[in-house]
Parts: structure tokens; C-alpha cells; sequence
């Protein structure tokens, strides 16, 4: 066991109880009855979208380094012991609260277990992402207070709320612990919204309740990489919850919408497929209303205030996200404005769909595919509720949108994308069909014959989790027999020793010198002693007038000096690890045509540039490792 693991998993656990921190004491400040019960794992859902609006708004102004966000996570955690005296000294609290029966026993020990596994979760570390970008964004977070990365492709995706929570980790953590925000926190919030939906039920409605819960901890990791996934479907999954109870409540008034827009701006914050579901689900509720409302000939505004409301917090709490994103890349969003981002980098689709007709029906027969389309069966079959037939609508049309966008992807892989999405939302659906039933049918609880409801949800479970644990099955297999070959290949990358090779070429440089860096595992240089900015996709994203590609080493110098960049630390292209490697480049097989007809080019161009600076009289400074210290002179 790694030696900081311990350290780590307590640090993880005050993160967590500072969520719960800073959620109650916005659920106490809004003073709102339907809010007044709103259980742990909402409530650590809205203190995570909280944390991240303050995340955002530190770096606007350079401040999340780890000493202020250290004080923001002591302040959460401060406030929830505080609102935890207070419940218990105000009588709200009694022991008997924490008895419970031997199956919710069970299941909050697979979520402990979970939480723990996460701390080190061994898979899916992507070489070409993690490595060389996602790793290093929160490690620099930290350091420099903010996220500017001009030449970084994948910085241009995102508003950064992933590599804030990762940050928060990292204060004690290190690149190994990349996963905790999603395999241990998010995970553990979408099970406390689950406990909490399904109170109450007794009997069969109990067992299938078991079921569910159960199921759950059968979900595999969606993802290749460390990038958001599960952490963008919890509070997805939260800011629905908060929504019905908001519509809910008679008289409404415009401060219950407030969580609402704080959830969907730490949604949007993760990435983008997740701002396109919760765009359309928010579009496909407010047509409902709206035609409902029109031919009730309802007050027009008293039907789009709440919509209004929601995304105007929204847009707000995002603002700070998109000034460092504009300063970072030139664009508040990408899409629709490119900014530094070449358009034809943005081109994921496949040109010619008809020829892949088979790649189509793999994808939908693929076993990832075939449990979350279990799941999501029985909630359009049976609803449990008027607001289920438009939130399925907006997954589906968003989930369109985001297998077209990413067509040109192998498409066996493309349901990394939907799976953090469909589960979450797939089980809350369940929860609330079994609840209504049990609440429409309360007799029937003890029954023998079990009715329709809970023999679906019984079924959609069961396919659920057979379908599931052969992928989850496959990953603990690698983790019993030995890591995957890829896990393999990256495994010296984690080691300290490359952190030397970087610090004997950082120190040659003057301190406050700017750095462009290529290498293999950015997140191992001191970005305090110089302001640094590293490149993954060559020419995905590069400041005016952009890379000079075809123009010859000499232009590609001046264009870097024109940066106020003398000095380029790069590996040896052909001893690289993958995505700098030009054997990657010439010899891949990969199917997705902008590789090799948009990427290809650019990256063999750049390297041939770089490796041609290093061969000028005093160009070469130093090597270490497989890396090499540039001069481009003055």
C-alpha cells in the first residue's frame, strides 16, 4: 500500500463532510420548506456545486492555490460540525436514527468499501490525456492559482470544475489520486440521493429497494480517463431532484430555483456533453410547462420565472469559469466560438455516417449499452411521473447530438459518454416508480404477487447488474492478475525519479523564464518557479497568428518568441510514450479519420521543427531522462 494512502482517504473524507458544510448552510440560509428534508446526499451534492462556484471565482483572480482552497475546504468542514451540534443539541438528532437492518448494513458497507477502493483506483489512465494534460491542470491549479493553458486542446473543453475537485484532492494527494472525485465522491452522493428516494419502503417494494441500491456498486468506470464522468451525473442527478422539489412546493417563489442554478453551472462546469443533457432536459420540461400552461391559459411569466431563474444563477456562478477559459484559450465557450481552438480540431464527426451502419448496431448491442437501455425501458414503459417522459426526451435527443458529435470515435467506446448519465437518472427513475406503487398501493407490500412496477424495476435491475458485472468483473480480474498492458506501459511515468530528469532541466532555466513543455507527464514540473504552458494536441488550440505549420523551424522560433517563450522542454520524439512519439503518428491503425488526415500532419510537422532547434549551434542545452532542454535564443 502506498504510503500516502491513509493520509489521503482521511483528507478525501473532510472534503466530503465540508460539502455537507457548505449545502446545509445553504439549505438553512434559503429557509424553505421544501428543502427542509433534503438527506445526505443531496445535501453534499449542493455544498460540491457550491465549492465549485467558489472555486471558479478564486481563479479569476489567481486565488485557488492550496492555501486559500485548504481554508475553503476547513470552513466547510467547520460549518458542518457546527450545524451538527446544533441538530444534536436541539433534540433533531436521536440514536435510533442510526439503527438500521441488516441489508442497508450491507450497502453502506459497499459504499465504504467504494469510497475507500477509489483512493487508489488502479484503471484507466489515458497516456495521451492524463499524462500530459488532465493530471497536470489541478497540480498547477495549485500552484499558479489559475488555469491558463493557451496551447492545451483539452483545457478549451472544459470550464475546469473537474480539475478544481481533483485540486482539492491533490492538496494531500497526488496524480495516483485522480479519481477520488468521481470513484469515491460522486459515486457516494448518487447512492446517499438513491438511499434517501427510496425511505420508507417496505416489503417487496424493500427487496427490489435492496436491489437497486445493490446494483449500483455494480456500475463500471465510464471513461478511459480521469476526466468528469460520475461527478457530472451526480449533480445532474441533483439539480433535477431539486427541481421537482422546487415545483413542487405551493406558493413557489424564485429563491427555491437558487440550488437549481448552482447545480447546472457544476454540471456545465465538468464538460461539455454534460451542458448539452442538461440544456435539453431544462428545454424538453419548459415546453411541457409551456404548452400545459398556454392551454390552461396560465400567466406566461409565472411558467418560463422558474426556467429563467435557474439558468440566470447559472450563467452567473459560469461567468468566472469563462473569463479564465477566455484568457486561457480566447473563447468563453468552445462551442459555438473557436477562439484559439482550430475549427477543424472540433470536426469529430464521421463524414461519411452511411458507411457505418455496423459501427451503429454494435454500439446499441454492446453490454454497457444494453444495461443503461434496461434501465431506461422501464422508465419510459412505466413512468413515474409527469416530468419523466420530457427528461427522457432530453437525455435521447442529447444523447443524439453526442454520439453524432463524437461519431468519428470508435463507436464500441462511445458510451463512456452516456453511462454517467443514463445510470444516475435510470435508477432515480426506478426509486421514484417503486415509491409511487408503494405509495398508491399500500397493501399490496406484503403480497406475495408481485405488481407490474416492481417486477420491471425487479428485471431492469437484474439485467443491470449480469450486464454490468462482466465489465466490473474483467477490470478486477487486471486488478487481481496484474495491471493492463496499458496500466504497464505508463506505470514508470508515476515514478519520482522522472520528477528528477524535469527538475535538472527546469533548474537551467532562469527563474520566471516562460517554458513551453512537451513531454511525457507534465505534472511533475514546478510551476511556481516558472510560468509554463505545455501542448497536447499540436495546433489544437494556439494563440494568434497560431502555429506557423509547413513555414521551417525559424518561423516556428519566432512565432514562440513572439510569446515571450525562449525555451522549450521536449521528449525525444522517438522515445516518447505515445502521443509525442512519431512511430504513434506513422504506423497507427486507428479508424477515426482526423487523425490521420488533420493531426498527422501537425504533429510530424512540429516535432521535425523542434527536433531541427535543437540541432542549432547552442540550441541543445541540456538532456535528462528521455527529455531535452531547448534554447530558441534571444
Amino acid at each position: 500500500m502506498h504510503p500516502s494512502y491513509f493520509p489521503v482517504l482521511l483528507w478525501s473524507i473532510v472534503i466530503f463532510i465540508s460539502f455537507l458544510g457548505y449545502g446545509e448552510t445553504l439549505r438553512r440560509a434559503l429557509r424553505r420548506p421544501e428543502f427542509d428534508d433534503l438527506g445526505w446526499g443531496l445535501t453534499a451534492a449542493w455544498g460540491m456545486a457550491a465549492t465549485l462556484a467558489i472555486g471558479g471565482l478564486l481563479m479569476v483572480f489567481k486565488l485557488a492555490v492550496a492555501p486559500i482552497l485548504t481554508a475553503v475546504v476547513g470552513l466547510g468542514a467547520v460549518m458542518a460540525i457546527v450545524h451538527g451540534m446544533s441538530r444534536l443539541l436541539g433534540g433533531g438528532f436521536s440514536f435510533s436514527t442510526l439503527r438500521m437492518p441488516l441489508s442497508d448494513v450491507v450497502l453502506y458497507f459497499l459504499a465504504a468499501l467504494a469510497f475507500a477502493s477509489s483512493i487508489a483506483w488502479p484503471h484507466h489512465i489515458d497516456p495521451n490525456d492524463d499524462l500530459i494534460c488532465y493530471l497536470m491542470l489541478p497540480v498547477k491549479l495549485l500552484a499558479t492559482g489559475t488555469l491558463i493553458e493557451p496551447f492545451s486542446f483539452q483545457r478549451a473543453g472544459t470550464f475546469g470544475g473537474q480539475s478544481i475537485l481533483q485540486a482539492l484532492v491533490m492538496i494531500v494527494g497526488a496524480e495516483r489520486n485522480g479519481h477520488v472525485p468521481d470513484r469515491g465522491m460522486a459515486m457516494l452522493m448518487i447512492f446517499g440521493m438513491l438511499v434517501h428516494a427510496t425511505r420508507g419502503l417496505k416489503g417487496q417494494y424493500a427487496v427490489v429497494r435492496f436491489l437497486l441500491l445493490f446494483a449500483f456498486w455494480f456500475v463500471p468506470v465510464p471513461r478511459i480517463s480521469t476526466n468528469g464522468a460520475m461527478t457530472g451525473g451526480a449533480m445532474l442527478l441533483g439539480m433535477l431532484i431539486t427541481l421537482e422539489r422546487a415545483f413542487a412546493a405551493k406558493p413557489r417563489a424564485w429563491a427555491a430555483f437558487v440550488p437549481a442554478g448552482l447545480l447546472l453551472a457544476g454540471t456545465c462546469s465538468i464538460r461539455p456533453t454534460f451542458t448539452a443533457v442538461a440544456g435539453f432536459i431544462l428545454a424538453a420540461l419548459a415546453l411541457r410547462d409551456l404548452w400545459c400552461g398556454l392551454r390552461a391559459k396560465n400567466n406566461l411569466p409565472v411558467i418560463i420565472s422558474p426556467y429563467l431563474t435557474t439558468g440566470l444563477v447559472a450563467l452567473v456562478v459560469l461567468i468566472p469559469f469563462m473569463l479564465v477559459l477566455y484568457a486561457s484559450n480566447g473563447t468563453p465557450m468552445v462551442p459555438p466560438i473557436s477562439g484559439y481552438v482550430s475549427k477543424a480540431y472540433q470536426t469529430y464527426a464521421f463524414n461519411e455516417p452511411l458507411k457505418d451502419w455496423a459501427g451503429v448496431l454494435a454500439f446499441f448491442t454492446a453490454p454497457e449499452a444494453l444495461s443503461m437501455l434496461a434501465l431506461l425501458a422501464v422508465a419510459a414503459l412505466l413512468p413515474a411521473g409527469k416530468s419523466t417522459s420530457p427528461i427522457l426526451w432530453g437525455m435521447l435527443l442529447a444523447s443524439a447530438v453526442i454520439l453524432h458529435r463524437f461519431s468519428a470515435l470508435a463507436f464500441l467506446d462511445l458510451h463512456r459518454y452516456l453511462h454517467p448519465i443514463f445510470v444516475p437518472l435510470g435508477l432515480w427513475m426506478l426509486a421514484a416508480l417503486l415509491k409511487k406503487s408503494a405509495t398508491e398501493n399500500p397493501a399490496d407490500a406484503g403480497n406475495e404477487a408481485l405488481r407490474l412496477p416492481v417486477a420491471a424495476s425487479a428485471a431492469a435491475l437484474i439485467v443491470f447488474m449480469v450486464v454490468s458485472s462482466a465489465q466490473g468483473g474483467k477490470e478486477l480480474r487486471e486488478q487481481i492478475t496484474g495491471l493492463p498492458d496499458q496500466i504497464k506501459e505508463v506505470k514508470p511515468f508515476f515514478d519520482p525519479n522522472l520528477r528528477k530528469a524535469y527538475a535538472q532541466l527546469q533548474e537551467q532555466v532562469p527563474a520566471g523564464e516562460k517554458i513551453l513543455t512537451m513531454v511525457d507527464a507534465s505534472y511533475w514540473f514546478d510551476y511556481r518557479r516558472n510560468p509554463m504552458v505545455s501542448i497536447n494536441a499540436v495546433g489544437g488550440s494556439s494563440p494568434p497568428p497560431g502555429i506557423p505549420f509547413e513555414q521551417g523551424p525559424e518561423a516556428l522560433a519566432a512565432y514562440l518568441k513572439g510569446l515571450g517563450i525562449r525555451y522549450v522542454i521536449a521528449v525525444d520524439f522517438n522515445n516518447a510514450v505515445l502521443l509525442y512519439t512519431r512511430k504513434l503518428w506513422n504506423e497507427s491503425t486507428r479508424p477515426e479519420w482526423f487523425y490521420t488526415q488533420i493531426w498527422k500532419p501537425r504533429f510530424n510537422d512540429f516535432m521535425d521543427n523542434i527536433d531541427a532547434l535543437a540541432k542549432r549551434d547552442g540550441g541543445l542545452v541540456a538532456t535528462a531522462g528521455n527529455a531535452r532542454l531547448i534554447d530558441l535564443g534571444e
